[in-house]
């Protein structure tokens, strides 16, 4: 969820002067959330370095800081995209990314702000990020729908983060870098993913169900969310979105089974299919179902049988009096 927060988080700094952010950058989540995800992310690894130097204020520091830099119109740092573009508040953008947001399923009041303000054209971003993590099966989609939100509207957002940076401000020069680095770093690798899952030829396949034990770490590696486990009162459940698949191997790779391997693609009518089915186990106390039945008896063949490995955690303790 990293990528979403990070988008959250410059939406709100740059909406005023939020609580969280009077303390240390260090403290911030967004600092956390950037740590995450430094190892494959060049902005954020940069990000890191530059926010362990913002110090604590008080909030009214912070608002004047704010205040400062946004309402001074000879720095000229417009927060509206029109504003940006022509000099006035509401312009054609200020309707185009309203209409964009309607296609999203968004509401179209916008309380206080247009909806063309940097804030929630950032937090527009983290919402189809958060869509898309949240929803494997559309995740296509979402993505796209990113992608061609930060073409049409990310060039404006990308040049304020830039005039920020060369601010000098404390504060507001490194947020103005992460925002530019962010957006820029977004939109390529999001194209780039695009464009191998469109010209992908192979998808994961599990020929023998029974060398699978729905250990779920396939979905933990998976960088686009292709693959994911969903269970229902019955069944567990393996699955794959072919759409969103780009053939990187990655689940192959962590397989310890060695259950599942890469095969070319045929003629897909469903988009979202499974690869593995394992009925969920029943706690013998309480009637309620706990894991698949492919994972309990993967660690039964590790660990023997022990007594209390087909209850549930919350009737465990009770064979032991607990």
């Amino acid at each position: 969820m990293s990528r979403s927060l990070i988008y959250r988080a410059l939406s709100e700094l740059l909406a005023g002067s939020p609580p969280w952010a009077v303390d240390s950058a260090r403290a911030w989540s967004l600092y956390a959330d950037a740590s995450r995800v430094a190892h494959e992310s060049p902005a954020a690894r940069r990000a890191i370095l530059a926010l362990s130097e913002i110090p604590a204020e008080s909030i009214e520091q912070r608002q004047a800081r704010y205040e400062s830099i946004f309402n001074n119109r000879t720095l000229n740092y417009w927060l509206y995209e029109s504003a940006a573009k022509t000099g006035r508040i509401l312009g054609p953008d200020t309707f185009a990314v309203a209409k964009l947001y309607h296609a999203a399923g968004l509401i179209s009041s916008f309380g206080a702000e247009p909806p063309d303000h940097a804030s929630l054209e950032l937090a527009f971003l983290a919402h189809l990020s958060e869509q898309a993590e949240s929803n494997p099966e559309q995740a296509a989609e979402w993505h796209a729908l990113e992608i061609q939100f930060i073409k049409e509207h990310g060039d404006w957002l990308i040049q304020l983060g830039r005039n920020l940076s060369k601010s000098g401000d404390m504060l507001y020069a490194p947020i103005g870098q992460l925002l530019a680095d962010w957006l820029s770093e977004s939109h390529t690798k999001q194209a780039v993913i695009a464009e191998i899952a469109a010209s992908n030829t192979s998808i994961p396949s599990i020929p023998r169900a029974e060398d699978c034990t729905l250990c779920g770490f396939c979905v933990q590696v998976c960088p686009v969310h292709a693959l994911a486990i969903r269970e229902n009162e019955t069944d567990t459940l393996l699955m794959l979105n072919v759409q969103t698949c780009i053939g990187c191997a990655k689940c192959e790779k962590i397989c310890d089974t060695k259950a599942i391997t890469l095969i070319p693609i045929t003629n897909y009518e469903l988009q979202i299919t499974p690869l593995r089915q394992s009925p969920r186990a029943i706690c013998p106390s309480c009637n309620q179902p706990t894991v698949s039945r492919a994972e309990l008896e993967y660690i039964s063949a590790q660990i023997g049988n022990p007594a209390w490995l087909d209850y549930c955690l919350e009737c465990r303790p009770k064979l032991y009096g607990g």
